[in-house]
């Protein structure tokens, strides 16, 4: 569930570019929301989130409850497409998209909300790369493919599979079609569409490409964490629906943003669910005539976790916050934001395994799922080593600019 944002911190107002009619964000509960732009202040926007994320949760506690995450585990059911249906229905698919493609426009922060409540129930699907991906193109593909793509997606009707990491080389393009087989893709064997990094004569940039199952097909592999899809993309002589330029980096910069934020939201939604469960655990379990929890040296560690989660929590404060306001450092945020939460979460999941006890090692409990969660999201969107790396080359910009990165977004 969000928690907090540092909307609300300062007290500051914002300028809300508002949605037209209801926007669904939970089971029952409706929203309205006029047209145009209206000036809101930062308690009514906090409210807002707040009432958005407590909607998503109530329907994914009731219809993503950790018995069916573990029966997707272990192949017993389609969870994956149930929980996509009902995101569709929901409207949660268009919450970034602005108005003109049947969005609900509230960009980075909805999101968000939308990110952190996945990962905490631990939601399979095709969410990260689709809503990342349409999120991207909203703000760089020409007028006809989001003309083409984004309604689709705000209903529901396609998925979109994205590069799980963009460190490696583009793949060429020759006589307008692509060939080859792609470096691994975040997605699933039902998406329609794909994003490839491509070189067109010499030049980076990007191709949308349709996948047909013919002359681009999504090839699943095996991975450790079933709640996900990872594989690659065969292209034999496929012809993208778009060719996006990115002579200066951009739009690569863009794309790594989007999906640094969304792996970071998923990644301190469940670091802050499994470290509250496992706390709870913690208080029932008892061990020589007391609970665990009030051994002192458990406190220190359960301390431990709480600290992890509100570290990475603040940290992707921060990155979407910057992403809202268009601040030209947002890129370096999100990448820190997605390295300070994707570690945090590895931590976190790491040792509730061990405050378990001989439990967390089981199939049965939670631990090992939201671990090998974690342990993918580290690598999803870049490492923390190219992260960090791509942070300071930001950092160095913006100081040759004259332009400070100390103040943080109020």
């Amino acid at each position: 569930m969000y928690r907090h944002s540092r909307w609300g911190a300062h007290g500051a107002s914002l300028r809300l570019t508002t949605v037209r009619g209801w926007a669904t964000v939970g089971a029952g509960a409706t929203r309205w929301y006029t047209a145009g732009m209206v000036e809101m202040d930062a308690a009514s926007w906090e409210e807002d989130l707040v009432a958005l994320s407590e909607g998503i949760s109530d329907v994914l506690e009731a219809e993503c409850d950790r018995r069916a995450v573990h029966a997707f585990f272990d192949g017993q059911n389609d969870l994956d497409q149930q929980l996509w249906a009902r995101a569709a229905e929901l409207g949660w698919l268009g919450l970034g998209l602005p108005e003109d493609y049947g969005g609900l426009g509230l960009g980075a922060p909805g999101l968000d909300v939308l990110y952190r409540a996945l990962g905490a129930a631990l939601a399979p699907g095709a969410f990260i790369p689709t809503l990342a991906v349409a999120q991207w193109l909203s703000g760089t593909a020409a007028d006809s493919v989001k003309e083409e793509v984004l309604p689709q997606v705000a209903t529901g009707a396609l998925t979109l599979a994205a590069p799980a990491s963009l460190e490696a080389e583009p793949l060429p393009v020759g006589d307008g079609l692509l060939r080859g087989v792609s470096q691994p893709m975040l997605g699933t064997s039902r998406a329609a569409l794909a994003i490839a990094p491509v070189r067109v004569d010499g030049r980076n940039g990007f191709a949308v490409v349709r996948l047909d199952g013919a002359r681009a097909k999504f090839e699943a592999a095996d991975t450790w964490d079933r709640t996900r899809s990872i594989g690659r993309i065969v292209y034999d002589r496929a012809e993208p629906l778009a060719l996006l330029a990115d002579a200066d980096g951009a739009l690569n910069s863009s794309l790594r943003s989007n999906l640094a934020l969304a792996v970071a939201g998923d990644s301190v939604g469940g670091a802050r669910a499994i470290a509250e469960q496992t706390i709870a655990y913690m208080k029932e379990r008892v061990q020589f005539g007391r609970p665990i929890a009030s051994f002192q040296a458990l406190k220190h560690r359960a301390a431990d976790l709480m600290v992890a989660v509100i570290q990475g929590e603040q940290a992707l404060d921060q990155a979407v916050a910057a992403a809202a306001d268009g601040e030209p450092n947002a890129a370096m945020w999100a990448s820190l934001a997605k390295v300070a939460a994707a570690e945090h979460f590895r931590f976190v999941a790491d040792d509730c395994v061990q405050l378990h006890g001989g439990v967390g090692f089981t199939w049965e409990f939670d631990c090992h799922i939201f671990l090998k969660r974690a342990l993918l999201n580290r690598e999803l969107a870049g490492s923390a080593g190219a992260l960090r790396d791509l942070a300071a080359t930001y950092l160095a910009a913006a100081s040759r600019a004259g332009r400070t990165t100390a103040e943080l977004t109020t």
